[in-house]
């Protein structure tokens, strides 16, 4: 579906002397304090700026046009290795906060720069797990996000369309949702507001979060997408209920597996998250060459073989699905579960790692993550 006559809510310049997309900021809402959002993060990305919410300890939510080629005019493997993501600030140029690195990045298959209106999500994977905050709960039900309901929105973006030197503040501003037929959208696919009266999300804001009280709880429900030219008018967010399925396609842990809710075919329930199963490809125990070989981003190895892994608690019950058992590693880096001599089906038995070799520094099992691009 093409919109005449709208521009992204794209990347705030980052400094005055650099030149890359613009992005949406909130006009005309007010400057929050350290804390008071400490799931919403900035994004540094290819000279400019884009907003983005922590959803879970390794995963950031964010607009697809925030890390998409096409719009940052550089390629995946150079927004990867240059994006940056920070936590606990709320002026970027002031102070840096907690900054971390991306792993990898996810836009939306079906992302249209020139067809704007729907699919403008994207999935940034963090370096290092963020631990020591609670994630922002996302919205999958569309029942719980009618036109009208009242939002209060969060971006780093500019507080005037007509100085792009003011990002790089977090701020928040309340909104109320309209339907999308002022600007030729459509309810199902988006969020929309109307901003006649001075207030909404303009350049720098794109990726950053929509928050509604659903059931007395804050849940994201919209993605900053876009707006008209000017940030007068309307702005539109992409709607979190209609992306489900490419959310938990890569985050599938926001959708608890159990006994009344199970993996599809071809995964397994482990601790309430679906994984692939065991020995296939991808999944725990497959042999890998590197982490991106791998669901988990985790290849290990000993000296004979390398195979997909993750991170475990030695000594812990259940730490490891059935087969597997949690071993220490020789790098310090802790424990990895690796196959039991008789493990599964494909298990290699006593010609994988002898139990010898777990803790000999020279040829024991490490980790290697997946590889930064």
């Amino acid at each position: 579906m093409r919109i005449p006559g709208l521009v992204l809510a794209t990347c705030a310049l980052a400094s005055p002397a650099l030149a890359g997309p613009t992005q949406a900021p909130i006009i005309g809402g007010t400057n929050t304090t350290v804390g008071q959002f400490p799931n919403v993060v900035a994004l540094q990305v290819g000279g400019g700026l884009c907003t983005g919410t922590l959803l879970t300890k390794d995963w950031v939510l964010t607009a697809a046009h925030c890390i998409d080629p096409n719009v940052v005019g550089q390629s995946e493997a150079q927004i990867t290795s240059g994006l940056r993501i920070h936590f606990d600030t709320v002026n970027i140029f002031q102070s840096q906060g907690t900054v971390v690195r991306a792993s990898q990045i996810f836009k939306h298959p079906g992302f249209d720069l020139n067809n704007l209106g729907m699919h403008d999500i994207g999935l940034v994977r963090l370096a290092t797990p963020v631990t020591d905050r609670a994630p922002a709960r996302v919205n999958f039900d569309p029942a719980k996000a009618p036109v009208g309901i009242a939002v209060t929105m969060v971006g780093y973006g500019v507080t005037s369309r007509s100085n792009p030197n003011s990002a790089g503040t977090q701020r928040v501003v309340d909104q109320t949702s309209v339907s999308c037929a002022i600007g030729g959208g459509s309810d199902a696919d988006l969020l929309c507001f109307s901003q006649v009266a001075g207030k909404g999300k303009c350049v720098g804001d794109s990726g950053g979060p929509s928050f509604a009280t659903i059931d007395g709880q804050q849940w994201q429900v919209g993605v900053t997408s876009f707006g008209d030219q000017n940030c007068q008018q309307f702005g539109a967010d992409t709607r979190t209920d209609a992306e489900e399925a490419f959310v938990l396609e890569h985050v599938p842990e926001l959708n608890p597996c159990d006994a009344d809710n199970p993996c599809a075919e071809g995964r397994t329930c482990f601790q309430g998250t679906c994984i692939a199963d065991p020995f296939s490809p991808g999944g725990i125990g497959s042999e890998c060459a590197d982490g991106p070989e791998c669901e988990s981003g985790q290849c290990a190895s000993s000296s004979e073989e390398s195979l997909c892994t993750f991170a475990c608690a030695t000594g812990t019950d259940g730490a490891c699905p059935d087969g597997f058992e949690c071993r220490d590693t020789s790098g310090g880096a802790g424990g990895v579960c690796w196959p039991t001599d008789e493990g599964g089906c494909c298990s290699t038995g006593n010609g994988g790692v002898p139990t010898s070799l777990i803790g000999v520094a020279a040829v024991g099992l490490f980790l290697r993550r997946r590889r930064r691009r």
